[in-house]
Order: C-alpha cells, then sequence, then structure tokens
C-alpha cells in the first residue's frame, strides 16, 4: 500500500469512541478543493433534481474544483439524496450528472418551504459503515433504504426516542436533526473536535468503537481534510451513539496506534483492484477482502495521486 502517512497520534478518547489522526506530507499539496457543503453554503454550486431517483446534476460555478464525497447529503428536492461516489468536478464547468441515492424513501414531492427543483446544504453524510457500504459497495437503492431504516430503528433505541420526523418519517436527514441526537452528539464533539488543532500536518483519521476498528480516511490535501473534518467526525460519533446499546463500554480495551497500523495493513489493496471511471480524470479503485474494502479515489488510471482513501470494515 502506498505510504499516506508518516505517524499516527492518539488514542483520542470519549466513551466508546477513540479516534486517531494521521500525520504526514500531502500528496497534492498544490491542489485546491471546494467540499461541496460549502460551495452550497456560499451558492458557488447548485444541485439539480432530475427527476430520476438515482441521479442528480451539479453545476459548480466557483473558481475552485468541487469535491464531493461519497456519503455527502443534499437536502430537499422530491427526496433528500445521498452522493454515491466521489467526485470532482471542475470549475465553471457545466451541469455534471452525479449518481445518487434516495434516503427519503416514502416523498416524491415538495417538503414544506424547500424548493423541488434544487436542494441545499446539509451537515449530514452516512453515519453508519453498514449504510455507507449499501450505497458505495453495493450501490442497491433497495439497500440503501433497508439500511436507513435499520438505523433510524437502532438509533430511536439507542436514545430512548422515536427519531422519525412527523412531516417525512422516512427521512434520514430529518432523523439525523433531532434535537436529542444532536444534544448527545455534543459531549463527544467537545472532547474531541480539539485534537485536530494539535496537529497541523494531519491529513486524515480513523476510528474505532467498542475497541473495534471501524473506519480510515486519508486524504491527499491536508486544507481538504481539514475542512471535512467536523463533519466526519459527528459520522464517527453518530454512529458510536448507536453502537453503545450493543454491549459496549467506556472500558473496553483501549487501541495503540500500533494496533491501527496493523489493521491498515491488513486492508492493504489488492494488485488488482477493480476500477472504474466516475467522471472525466476521477478513477475509482476498490479492493474488498473478506474483513475490509478499500476504496481509493485517484486523479490517475493506474497510479497515484491519491485523492481520498476511505477503508471500512466489514462485520
Amino acid at each position: 500500500m502506498p505510504a499516506l502517512h508518516t505517524s499516527i497520534s492518539g488514542p483520542f478518547r470519549h466513551e466508546n469512541l477513540d479516534v486517531f489522526l494521521f500525520r504526514g506530507p500531502q500528496s497534492l499539496p498544490e491542489r485546491r478543493f471546494l467540499p461541496l457543503h460549502e460551495a452550497l453554503e456560499q451558492h458557488k454550486v447548485i444541485v439539480h433534481e432530475t427527476g430520476n431517483v438515482g441521479q442528480l446534476e451539479v453545476e459548480n460555478h466557483s473558481d475552485l474544483d468541487l469535491f464531493i464525497q461519497a456519503g455527502d447529503v443534499v437536502k430537499g428536492g422530491r427526496q433528500d439524496r445521498t452522493l454515491g461516489v466521489d467526485l470532482v468536478v471542475s470549475a465553471r464547468g457545466g451541469r455534471v450528472p452525479v449518481p445518487a441515492f434516495c434516503v427519503e424513501s416514502r416523498r416524491w414531492h415538495k417538503r414544506r418551504n424547500e424548493s423541488d427543483a434544487v436542494f441545499t446544504k446539509s451537515d449530514t453524510v452516512l453515519s453508519h459503515k453498514a449504510l455507507r457500504l449499501s450505497a458505495k459497495l453495493k450501490r442497491d437503492q433497495a439497500d440503501v433504504w433497508q439500511s436507513v431504516a435499520s438505523f433510524q430503528k437502532t438509533m430511536s433505541e439507542a436514545l430512548n426516542t422515536n427519531l422519525h420526523s412527523e412531516v417525512s418519517p422516512s427521512s434520514y436527514q430529518l432523523s439525523m436533526e433531532h434535537e436529542v441526537l444532536q444534544k448527545r452528539r455534543q459531549a463527544y464533539r467537545e472532547a474531541l473536535e480539539p485534537a485536530l488543532g494539535q496537529w497541523p500536518d494531519a491529513i486524515g483519521f480513523a476510528f474505532a468503537i467498542n475497541g473495534k476498528p471501524n473506519t480510515a480516511d486519508f486524504y491527499g490535501s491536508g486544507d481538504l481534510f481539514r475542512r471535512l473534518w467536523s463533519r466526519q467526525l459527528d459520522a464517527a460519533i453518530t454512529e458510536a451513539l448507536m453502537e453503545a446499546s450493543t454491549g459496549g463500554s467506556p472500558n473496553h480495551p483501549v487501541l495503540t496506534a500500533e494496533s491501527i497500523e496493523q489493521w491498515l495493513e491488513s486492508a492493504a489493496p489488492e494488485q488488482d483492484p477493480k476500477v472504474l471511471e466516475v467522471c472525466p480524470g476521477v478513477w475509482l479503485h476498490t479492493s474488498e477482502k473478506q474483513q475490509s474494502v478499500l476504496f481509493d479515489t485517484v486523479l490517475s488510471e493506474s497510479a497515484p495521486p491519491i485523492l481520498h482513501r476511505n477503508i471500512i470494515t466489514i462485520d
């Protein structure tokens, strides 16, 4: 596996969640990317409803290349959607088709005062590995719906409250906005979010729940990682809250940097990964093993630089 980091700092712990930071040189130090949530907030991008559940169109009006990360959620339209793959949308490049999955199964109309033609920013990303794998690996809409329903049920039980919104009970986005969930995440945020400030050379992170490695993300741009950090951490926190109901304990054994390194080595990419061109100039390399799956978003068909590496354990 290409060496994407030189050291691992951590663990940084709160309750059943352990976080590690990857530190090292950037593989794309000269490239600047605008994350989707920032672009939407600044009104520099338009995400268009197409009437096709499995496809949206993105129009980048900024002067920077737009980075869309698989699992980003957009709010509104005829149904809330999640974007299916990592993409780079060129600056001022016109309308670009983007694969998507619905994360709100029972709506196909305007909701409240939202537009049904375009989407707005969401602070939500897919926050449970079963749901992320449904969209990113299986690419199966029925499985995504099933995973959303399972998430809502399990998280409602974990928090002892009903996360289904009266406005749209099947909406993953509205469940994530529930005030009880927001309040429960705050203690984790306060404990863990400042960790990034100690390490200006951080280029990614991994997290473990109940003493078991869960997910790792590396980025070719440290600036991009820092701009995504809060959202990525929130996803880890949400999953930790859900998994706290399944027998985890704050007294679980603490993982070390060495154990995380061993886990990364076990997930090393295959020599012949599955290769998919997701858009002009961007390829996805997927290596699936018995206990993990590794996704490399690369800017060259056959070799690094790697823009984003994502590793997810498979139970």
